[in-house]
């Protein structure tokens, strides 16, 4: 397999294995619902150059499995899912032109859209779940726009103030397009704020291949380095970091340890059953989360 693969962001160096898979990963089932619980370990490999660590899987196109992604176990989370959004905002905001043109990829069901919408003067948001995007017209009056990002950007040059993507990048079938197309969309002086998890983090390292984000439908694997290497050679620069923690429901946390934890499964879903714990929420930080700000230079 690694002589079958190259460095995507177009280093011609050698590459290494980074951590070797638990088994062969079985991409016509694959699901990449954003609260998803296959927790396979793919290949994953890292740049001797430019230290961009990926996966085997890089050369299989996600795009149109998002089409049909239905996720209610994210609706089941939304109340803790407002929190969370609610307070990212306020860690942005005051990086965002309201009068400006802003916009929101990878909306999923509306719940950061719902929020900013109130205050952005001209806020879009795209969106490819057809299912996401129904909740987020019925539920916060949000019309999403269904069309593949880079498509989308590439018509739009010179036009946005701010573009917004919460847990996306490490998504995409193609990151290295997709910041060449937020160059030319994005005006004099625009901004790209987004989250990811840094590689390069404390929390990684020592979970190394056991690292809860390594899951098949995370494609690349950045460190703040790698994402300041690709987002220079495109014109921008990350200018700000900030930690991003999270808020989720204890009943959601002892699901996922039983997914993470096989052994102890039984004793996280009874404990998930009981029913003060279950309406309790958390906030969960490894500060290995993290919210980039990055600039057009």
């Amino acid at each position: 397999m690694i002589s079958q693969l190259k460095c995507p962001g177009g280093c011609k160096s050698i590459l290494k294995k980074k951590f070797k898979r638990t088994q062969k990963i079985n991409t016509d089932t694959l699901r990449v619902n954003c609260t998803n619980d296959n927790h396979e370990k793919p290949d994953l490999f890292e740049c001797n150059n430019c230290n961009l660590i990926f996966s085997e899987l890089i050369n299989y196109k996600f795009l149109d499995k998002y089409i049909d992604v239905k996720d209610e176990k994210y609706i089941s989370q939304i109340i803790y899912k407002q929190s969370y959004f609610q307070k990212l905002y306020e860690k942005i905001k005051s990086e965002i032109n309201f009068n400006g043109n802003v916009l929101e990829i990878g909306s999923y069901y509306g719940v950061f859209s719902n929020i900013a919408n109130k205050d952005i003067k001209n806020f879009s948001s795209i969106e490819l779940s057809m299912h996401a995007r129904d909740f987020a017209k019925k539920n916060y009056n949000i019309h999403s726009i269904n069309q593949d990002p880079i498509k989308y950007l590439d018509k739009k040059k010179n036009f946005f103030d701010c573009i917004l993507m919460f847990d996306v990048i490490e998504h995409l079938d193609d990151p290295f397009i997709f910041m060449q197309k937020l160059n030319s969309s994005l005006k004099k002086d625009g901004k790209f704020i987004f989250t990811t998890f840094d590689m390069d983090s404390l929390f990684p390292k020592i979970m190394g291949r056991n690292y809860h984000w390594i899951m098949p439908m995370h494609k690349y694997y950045f460190s703040k380095k790698t994402l300041n290497y690709y987002l220079n050679k495109n014109g921008l620069k990350i200018y700000k970091t900030k930690n991003d923690e999270r808020n989720i429901s204890i009943k959601y946390l002892f699901y996922k340890l039983s997914i993470l934890l096989p052994m102890f499964k039984k004793i996280f879903i009874n404990l998930g059953k009981i029913n003060f714990l279950s309406k309790k929420n958390i906030k969960i930080n490894f500060y290995d989360l993290k919210i980039f700000f990055a600039c057009k230079k």
